[in-house]
């Protein structure tokens, strides 16, 4: 892939090509986001290849838990990169599990990814009949809903309305000799095996999350045992305890490991190897647009979410680009200036009169509090349903987080690191 010159924009005063504080995860061919700024995790790659070569040719399961935006799906594609030149055959394509999937439909987008990736990387094989088989199912498994097309694999889509799942009975009675099937044709040439990414569970609720563990515990025998078939599950914390430990079936094979956020001096490694890359003219250094100190207080109040922290950065710097005496970072109370008019801003557009007084009650009181839903009813003096409505609709636009539950404890919920800066936190 040739990369692609960047136009001159307001970044170019730092002697940056661009914004260094993207929010995408970095990919092994992605130029603009390679994987060779990937930063830490040494122990938790090294967990996850050593799991991966000691399965030998049998299969794996593993399940990778944090916090939302805490670097997941950056680690799982270093870990598929290291894994590919290890000789195991993988893909970039998630499956996700979605909320209204049935049995038929999770497992047919299982099969289709593992054949897309055996049929991308050894397309010798394409007339081989155990790709033969897959392709019938896949085919079945695939439907344009309205207009347009989609070929075989994913490639060349024309579909003007969307793609959608179905759930044919063949999937459910086919679906696993012809799995098995794939995996022996892979393992028969000169690959280990094949590396499966499972993700979406930050994106489903407590009810998803008990229907995703009960789709996991109906599929594991039939769509993940198989000889040479290595997954890998990701969400967070709850989503994982939820999915992976409420049943023995499913608790019995994968192995959960928890991914804690990065410190706040690997945060600062990252933005340096990012400032690097991003230099304009290697002959003059680049300057930093914000100040060590100001990133390590904003990595204090997001809770280890690099993702919310590096959104931050960007909307902290934005402002005052250009307008200062001179090229120099922002220091830590300029950056805190800029963000909570920004995020004051963003409060009175997203939420109702009602829910920024309950916020600012919070924020004001103590922003580094966590609370339950019983001291949200005295803080709010409101009932117990009208607590619960409060909590969904702030949840729902990033302005508190629902924490991991403690076992037996109550619901804990914390204001998100938008709110916290907000507030002074």
């Amino acid at each position: 892939m040739t990369a692609v010159t960047a136009l001159p924009n307001s970044w170019n005063v730092f002697n940056l090509q661009s914004s260094p504080f993207w929010q995408d995860p970095l990919g092994d061919e992605d130029v603009v986001h390679p994987l060779h700024l990937f930063v830490g995790r040494e122990v938790e790659l090294s967990l996850l290849t050593d799991g991966l070569y000691a399965a030998g040719a049998s299969s794996s399961r593993r399940a990778i838990a944090g916090a939302p935006g805490v670097g997941k799906t950056t680690l799982v594609k270093r870990f598929k990169a290291v894994a590919l030149s290890a000789g195991y055959l993988t893909g970039d394509a998630v499956v996700p599990i979605l909320s209204d999937d049935t049995p038929e439909s999770l497992f047919g987008r299982v099969l289709g990814s593992v054949y897309d990736i055996v049929l991308a990387t050894r397309p010798g094989t394409l007339d081989h009949p155990a790709m033969r088989a897959a392709q019938a199912l896949v085919r079945a498994s695939r439907e344009v809903v309205r207009g347009g097309g989609l070929s075989l694999a994913g490639f060349g889509a024309s579909a003007s309305q969307g793609v959608s799942t179905t759930s044919p009975r063949e999937i459910m009675l086919d679906g696993a000799r012809v799995m098995r099937d794939l995996l022996a044709l892979v393992q028969s040439s000169d690959a280990r095996g094949v590396i499966l990414h499972l993700n979406n569970l930050e994106n489903l609720g407590d009810a998803d999350i008990r229907h995703a563990a009960t789709l996991l515990r109906d599929l594991r025998d039939p769509m993940m045992m198989h000889p040479g078939l290595h997954v890998v599950l990701v969400g967070t914390v709850t989503a994982i305890r939820g999915a992976v430990l409420t049943h023995p079936q499913v608790r019995s094979v994968f192995s959960v490991l928890d991914l804690p956020p990065l410190s706040a001096s690997e945060v600062l490694e990252v933005l340096r190897r990012r400032y690097g890359h991003l230099c304009r003219d290697v002959n003059r250094p680049w300057v930093a647009p914000v100040a060590d100190d100001a990133v390590e207080a904003l990595h204090t109040l997001f809770r280890g979410d690099l993702r919310g922290l590096l959104k931050a950065l960007d909307d902290g710097v934005r402002p005052t680009i250009g307008l200062l005496e001179r090229i120099r970072p922002l220091t830590r109370d300029e950056l805190t200036q800029n963000l909570r008019a920004v995020y004051a801003r963003e409060l009175s557009l997203a939420l109702d009169e009602l829910r920024v007084r309950q916020l600012t009650a919070w924020g004001t009181t103590d922003a580094l509090r966590e609370h339950t839903q019983r001291s949200l009813r005295q803080l709010w003096a409101v009932s117990q349903p009208a607590v619960s409505v409060a909590l969904t609709q702030l949840i729902a636009g990033g302005f508190v987080v629902k924490l991991p539950k403690d076992a037996g404890g109550p619901n804990r919920y914390a204001l998100s690191g938008v709110s916290r800066v907000a507030f002074g936190g």
